[in-house]
């Protein structure tokens, strides 16, 4: 007992060390993410890979869920010393600070995880599990050692939206596990049409999760300690349903199916009941997530009208607002509310997202709009989290006046920022290059500092499918989110992916950095190198820009029958009767090309030996070599033309024909995309699927022909160019 007492006592000690050391103390290569508070080395030789036999569990608790390492040795509640794991559930630790803390000791012939809680034992394993997986890679002892380690953040979450794709319920599996290794704590599932809905059975598309399905992915999760809470958009956003004709009289506009009448009682028995259905494939968990943002277009029927003209737009809001909010109540659910909508009438938004307004005009704003904030707070339901967005670097003065205002009034706050801002395809833009304030890991890491600043206690990554880029394309920044969520001024940007390619992949990248853009070059070339550039104005005198696909593929509402000339959006063909010209006129752009080019050979060599060398998660590089071989293909179509445009006719000749061949590797290479998409994700919806159109991308086609839309118009266009040669 005595021993036992001071053994405390030196963990109260670490325990107010780790306030201010977060420096990774475990000598290389060892290295666990997210990286723990503390680590104190032992004057012992350490662990080697094969020492432990068998584990023991203490305090009266069960075997969690293991890793692959520990889930081969037996788990009992007697063993000896030598050669063992001991789990030790202490609910008596007052030393420390969070229920998922932990302290393992690790010795050269034992190891002991204590902690007050299941989930601390569960996470003290998960980094057990990386400690020996680094152990046996590497071939080296885990260095003797004292870890403690405790979250900052209580609820760490990340974003599963599905609005315009489904991926394999094995991954869905395997990702929770991926997550629990992390030790994220919840994931937030935006179902909209993908949950096959008992009570309103119309809103489900036909290839939907069933409630039985989602309800046994829910207790998959639960066992590693991660909540499933459900998102179902409510007042706005809400084309998933209103886009069917039985529900048109819920609308707010009969020709606008984004945002249902408030003041109709018919949705809220029609909201009340997807959020029955959404409650039931999420058993036990204790948040709904009811969207609530980005909504326009109420005010105007005649239901609602006399509502907004007397009371204002913001009192529709907070009508329906409470509406949802005591309906969660009912069901034991606590909400979870995006938190625009009162900001904005306010008059406040612009300052919590915008770099360009200054500290000064941010206090002058909230001076002026504080009193009408204020007015509004004694409709704010009092067991609603309201959750401050934001996509941006997280310092602008409004959004930190923001978070100071939930405070100040007692409302829960909790924030949101993004793994990847642009919705695109693997290769991004780097958050370090200079100028980038708005992607990545750069992003949540700041957004993360602020709320452990403010205390803010929970934090949600979220994962926006308006492109709908592959799964994998978010889950850098998922584990960041897992990084900085748990440990948030833990290692710098340069460092995380060091730990983070040593995590998943088993690889070390010295130059990852140049290698991701040099990657990211060809991926923006894909993007846009078949756009004119510059600005236009469409139909509805709106400032659009060329390379704003998802918008100008979309036929603007109301006139879906009015054709449309998409191919003027596109660059021009050569004109071989005056040749030079259309190679002058594209310089920069074919200037591009030839660097993507060049590049190719190494870097498609680089993907192939990472693919080779990584000891696990090898689909990610797989995914990256199909996606990088696909958008090669458009500086391959950029400098054929080029070679067409000669005034020689021997070269222009030969142009012609690397134009068809260019054409030729497009599509074989759009093959090999789609077939490795769909060794996890379903690519195409079944013929009964009624269309959900609107401005994303995504949202043009049924099956993943999305992504290239405008390859398919300048094809169209190369043909008949090839057919007048």
């Amino acid at each position: 007992m005595k021993k036992h007492f001071y053994y405390l006592l030196a963990c109260c000690f670490l325990l107010t060390l780790s306030i201010s050391s977060y420096a990774d103390s475990l000598p290389a290569p060892f290295r666990i993410l997210p990286l723990p508070k503390n680590v104190r080395l032992l004057k012992q030789p350490g662990l080697a890979f094969s020492t432990l036999k068998a584990i023991i569990l203490k305090g009266g608790l069960r075997a969690p869920v293991m890793g692959y390492q520990l889930s081969q040795m037996p788990a009992g509640y007697t063993a000896s010393g030598k050669g063992t794991l001991t789990l030790n559930l202490d609910p008596n630790m007052a030393s420390m600070p969070s229920d998922e803390g932990y302290i393992m000791t690790i010795h050269t012939e034992s190891v002991e995880i204590i902690a007050k809680n299941e989930a601390g034992i569960f996470y003290g394993c998960q980094s057990l599990e990386q400690l020996l997986e680094d152990a046996r890679d590497f071939r080296k002892p885990i260095p003797a050692c004292i870890i403690t380690d405790y979250p900052v953040l209580s609820y760490r979450a990340v974003h599963f939206d599905v609005k315009h794709h489904l991926d394999h319920m094995n991954y869905y599996y395997e990702s929770i596990d991926r997550l629990a290794r992390y030790k994220i704590n919840a994931v937030v599932f935006e179902f909209e049409d993908k949950l096959r809905y008992q009570l309103q059975p119309l809103v489900g598309a036909p290839q939907s999760i069933s409630i039985d399905e989602m309800a046994a992915l829910t207790k998959y999760a639960k066992e590693r300690f991660i909540e499933i809470t459900p998102l179902v958009q409510g007042l706005g956003h809400a084309t998933f349903i209103l886009k069917h004709e039985e529900y048109k009289a819920l609308r707010e506009l009969p020709f606008s199916h984004w945002a249902f009448c408030p003041m109709d009682e018919g949705t809220y028995k029609v909201l009340f009941d997807l959020y029955s259905d959404a409650i039931k494939a999420t058993p036990g968990s204790k948040y709904l997530h009811i969207g609530g943002d980005e909504i326009g277009n109420i005010g105007l029927c005649p239901r609602c009208k006399p509502t907004a003209d007397k009371e204002g737009m913001m009192a529709l809001n907070l009508h329906w607002l409470k509406r949802v909010c005591a309906f969660a109540k009912e069901n034991n659910r606590t909400p979870i509310f995006w938190d625009d909508m009162p900001l904005q009438e306010a008059g406040l938004y612009t300052s919590t997202w915008s770099d360009e307004v200054t500290t000064a005009q941010a206090n002058e704003a909230w001076k002026k709009g504080v009193p009408k904030l204020d007015s509004l707070q004694k409709d704010f339901p009092g067991n609603c989290a309201y959750m401050r967005w934001n996509y941006s670097m997280a310092k602008q003065p409004g959004n930190i006046l923001a978070l100071d205002w939930y405070k100040t009034h007692g409302l829960k706050a909790m924030i949101a920022t993004a793994t990847n801002t642009e919705g695109g395809m693997l290769f991004q833009q780097d958050e370090r290059d200079k100028g980038m304030t708005s992607t990545g890991i750069s992003v949540i890491k700041s957004f993360v500092e602020l709320a452990a600043e403010k205390n803010i206690s929970g934090m949600l990554c979220t994962a926006w499918d308006d492109k709908s880029p592959h799964m994998e394309n978010y889950w850098r920044g998922f584990i960041a989110a897992a990084e900085y969520s748990w440990s948030p001024k833990g290692r710098t940007l340069d460092e995380y992916d060091v730990a983070w390619l040593q995590r998943e992949y088993g690889v070390a990248l010295p130059n990852y950095k140049k290698f991701a853009a040099d990657l990211r070059q060809g991926s923006e070339l894909w993007y846009d190198g078949f756009y004119k550039t510059g600005n236009f104005f469409d139909d509805n005198n709106a400032l659009q820009s060329f390379k704003q696909v998802e918008h100008w593929l979309k036929p603007l509402e109301g006139r879906e029958n009015t054709p449309f000339d998409y191919t003027t959006k596109l660059i021009e063909l050569p004109d071989l009767k005056s040749p030079g010209t259309w190679s002058k006129k594209y310089k920069d752009r074919l200037g591009r090309a030839i660097v993507a080019s060049n590049n190719y050979p190494l870097l498609a060599a680089k993907i192939n030996d990472v693919i080779h060398n990584s000891r696990r998660n090898r689909y990610y590089w797989k995914l990256s070599q199909s996606l990088y071989n696909f958008q090669i293909s458009t500086p391959d179509l950029l400098l054929a033309l080029e070679q067409a445009d000669s005034p020689d006719k021997a070269k222009q000749k030969d142009g012609i024909v690397h134009v068809q061949q260019a054409l030729t590797h497009f599509h074989n290479a759009w093959a090999g995309l789609q077939n490795t998409y769909s060794e996890t994700r379903f690519i195409t919806y079944p013929s009964n699927y009624i269309p959900d159109r609107y401005f994303h991308l995504a949202s043009q086609r049924e099956d993943l022909s999305w992504m290239i839309q405008s390859q398919e118009l300048f094809e169209g266009v190369i043909k008949k160019w090839l057919e007048s040669q």
